[in-house]
C-alpha cells in the first residue's frame, strides 16, 4: 500500500455514512483517505447470478465470520458481504425518510408514547434539508404526497419512478384500494428515466439482494463515491482497519492491514471517522480499547434492527412469469398503528407494508429441509410476498461485543453479537402480517405462511447519539465522547430507527455531521 504517513481525514468504510463523508469534505477541498475492506464490484454476469452471489462460494463474502445469538443461546456463524460502498450494492435501493415523530424515540412497551431515553439530540426540522440533498445524490425516483405519512418536505423528486407495476405489484395495489388503502410507489435510488445515474433501468427482477450489471442501481459505487473520488478523496480497496491508536484526548493513528497481502501500515490522521456499520464500528472501538481509554460502557450497547419479516401468499398462477421488478409498493396505512387498539393488537406505531421480490430459487432450494428442495423450488414462481417492517426497541442488553480469546486472521479479536426482540416488537410485526395476510386474501392469493428475518442488514444503535457522555457514545456532531478528533458516521449512532429502511437517514446524518467538520 503506497500512501502518505498522514492525512487530514481518515474515513473507515465506504457505505452510506463514509460516502457522504467523503464527498462532502472533499468537495470542501479536504484531504480524505478512505479505506474499504470491500472491493468494487465487477459489473458483469457475475452481478445477476444468484449462485456466485449467495450459495457457492459467495463472490464478495467478506475476510471474517462474527458470531450472533439471536434465539438459541448458541452463537452462530455469520458472514457480510464487502463490496466498496458497503451494502447500497445489494440493497432493494429503497429511500424512505424517517417520519418526524420517529425523532421523539422508540416507541414505550405498553403505552401508545415514545420513549424519551430514545429521542435524537435534534428534530426532523434540522435534518430535513440533508435528506433533500441526499436524494438529490442518489437520484431518487419518486413521487411526492403520496405517502400518506411522509414527513414535510422542501422539495420534489428528480424523476418518478417505474408507473408500470409488475403483476404481482399490480395485485397488491388493487388489493390495497379495494381495502380502502393508500398504497403508494417507494422512492428508490434507481435510475429509472435514464437521466440521474448511468445506466437507465430495464426494470428486472434481479435488483434486491443482486448487484446492478448495468449500473441502473445508484448504489454508493455509482454515484456519490466516484464524485468523491474525482473532487480528491483516495479509495483503498481491500484494506481492513484492525486498531486506532490514541494519546492524551486525541485519535493519532489507525493500523491498517491489506486483506491479500497481509502487508501492514499505520497511517496518521488530523481527524479520523469511523464508519464500519453498527457492527464492524464498536468492534474496531472495542478492539482498539476505546471504551477504557474514554471510560464509556455503552459502546456496542442499545443493537436494534427492525423487526422485519414477510407473509407469503400462494397463487393459482405463476405470479411474475415476464420477471420484471417486484418491489415497487409502499403501504403505510398502519405505521402508527390502529386507531382502536384492542387486547391482541399493540398501542402506538406499527410499521410498513411493501411487497417484496421473492427470494430467488436457488437460494429457497438451498436451504429448504432434504427431501422438499424440488418443491420449495416449485412454489417460488406462484407467490406473492409482502414485507412488514416494525420497530426493533433499543434494549441495553442487546449489543455487540469482543471474544478477546478468540482471534480472527487479521489478530483482531472476534466480533460477538446478542440480539433479543422485546415483546412488543413481535407484537407489532404480528399485527401488520395480519394486516399483510388480508391484502394477499384480497389480492386472490392463500396465506401461507410468515418468515421472520435474521440478518442484520438493518443494524443500528451500537454508538448512540445523545447529550450526555452518560447516556450515549457520541454528541449531536457524532464526535466520539472525551476524544476531540474521533467520529462515528453511520448507522450506530441512531439512537432510534423509526419503521422505515435507514440507508436515506444514515445519508442525510453524514451529511450534516459532516458539513459540521468544516466541509
Amino acid at each position: 500500500m503506497k500512501l502518505k504517513k498522514n492525512y487530514e481525514y481518515i474515513i473507515i468504510g465506504s457505505g452510506f455514512g463514509g460516502a457522504f463523508a467523503a464527498y462532502n469534505l472533499a468537495k470542501a477541498g479536504k484531504e480524505v483517505l478512505i479505506v474499504d475492506r470491500g472491493e468494487w464490484v465487477k459489473r458483469d454476469d457475475s452481478c445477476w447470478d444468484e449462485t456466485r452471489l449467495h450459495i457457492k462460494d459467495p463472490l464478495y463474502r467478506g475476510e471474517t465470520p462474527f458470531y450472533a445469538d439471536q434465539k438459541s443461546g448458541k452463537a452462530e456463524k455469520m458472514w457480510t458481504d464487502d463490496t466498496v460502498g458497503g451494502m447500497s450494492t445489494f440493497y432493494g435501493a429503497v429511500s424512505l425518510r424517517m417520519r418526524e415523530d420517529d425523532f421523539l424515540g422508540a416507541p414505550l412497551p405498553d403505552a401508545a408514547r415514545r420513549d424519551e431515553q430514545s429521542a435524537w439530540p435534534f428534530a426532523y426540522k434540522d435534518i430535513a434539508a440533508y435528506y433533500d440533498k441526499a436524494e438529490q445524490l442518489l437520484g431518487i425516483a419518486g413521487i411526492a404526497g403520496k405517502d400518506i405519512t411522509e414527513p414535510k418536505r422542501a422539495t420534489k423528486y428528480l424523476h418518478e419512478p417505474e408507473k408500470e407495476l409488475a403483476l404481482p405489484s399490480k395485485k397488491i395495489w388493487e388489493a390495497s384500494v379495494k381495502l380502502g388503502l393508500h398504497p403508494f410507489y417507494l422512492p428508490m435510488a434507481i435510475n429509472f428515466s435514464g437521466k440521474y445515474g448511468k445506466g437507465k433501468c430495464i426494470s428486472c427482477s434481479t435488483c434486491d439482494h443482486y448487484l446492478c450489471k448495468i449500473e441502473a442501481k445508484n448504489d454508493l459505487s455509482v454515484t456519490v463515491l466516484p464524485e468523491a473520488v474525482k473532487s480528491g478523496a483516495v479509495l483503498v480497496p481491500d484494506t481492513r482497519a484492525v486498531k486506532i491508536n490514541c494519546s492524551g484526548k486525541k485519535a493519532k493513528s489507525v493500523d491498517l492491514v491489506h486483506q491479500s497481502t497481509y502487508e501492514r501500515i499505520t497511517v496518521r490522521g488530523d481527524n479520523i471517522i469511523i464508519a464500519g456499520g453498527a457492527l464492524a464500528t464498536p468492534h474496531l472501538l472495542l478492539s482498539s480499547g476505546i471504551d477504557n481509554i474514554i471510560q464509556n460502557y455503552l459502546i456496542g450497547r442499545y443493537l436494534f434492527r427492525h423487526a422485519n419479516g414477510l407473509t407469503a401468499g400462494l397463487f393459482p398462477y405463476k405470479t411474475n412469469p415476464d420477471r420484471k421488478l417486484q418491489k415497487q409498493i409502499g403501504i403505510s396505512d398502519y405505521y402508527f398503528g390502529a386507531p382502536y387498539p384492542s387486547k391482541d393488537l399493540p398501542a402506538g406505531v406499527w410499521g410498513m407494508i411493501q411487497d417484496i421480490s421473492s427470494i430467488g430459487k436457488g437460494v429457497i432450494m438451498e436451504n429448504a429441509p432434504k427431501g422438499l428442495k424440488t418443491i420449495a423450488g416449485f412454489v417460488t414462481d406462484y407467490l406473492i410476498n409482502l414485507m412488514c417492517m416494525a420497530e426493533d426497541i433499543p434494549q441495553l442488553t442487546n449489543r455487540v461485543y469482543i471474544e478477546t480469546g478468540k482471534r480472527d486472521k487479521f489478530g483482531m479479536p472476534s466480533l460477538m453479537v446478542y440480539h433479543r426482540y422485546h415483546k412488543r416488537d413481535l407484537d407489532a410485526l404480528r399485527a401488520l402480517y395480519k394486516k399483510a395476510k388480508k391484502i394477499i386474501f384480497k389480492a386472490g392469493g392463500l396465506p401461507i405462511g410468515t418468515l421472520g428475518f435474521n440478518t442484520f442488514s438493518h443494524a443500528m444503535g451500537t454508538c448512540r447519539m445523545g447529550v450526555s457522555k452518560s447516556a450515549s457514545v457520541v454528541d449531536p456532531e457524532c464526535r466520539v465522547w472525551g476524544l476531540t478528533n474521533l467520529y462515528v458516521i453511520d448507522a450506530s449512532v441512531m439512537p432510534s430507527g423509526g419503521s422505515v429502511n435507514p440507508s436515506l437517514t444514515i445519508a442525510a446524518l453524514s451529511l450534516r455531521a459532516s458539513g459540521m467538520l468544516g466541509a
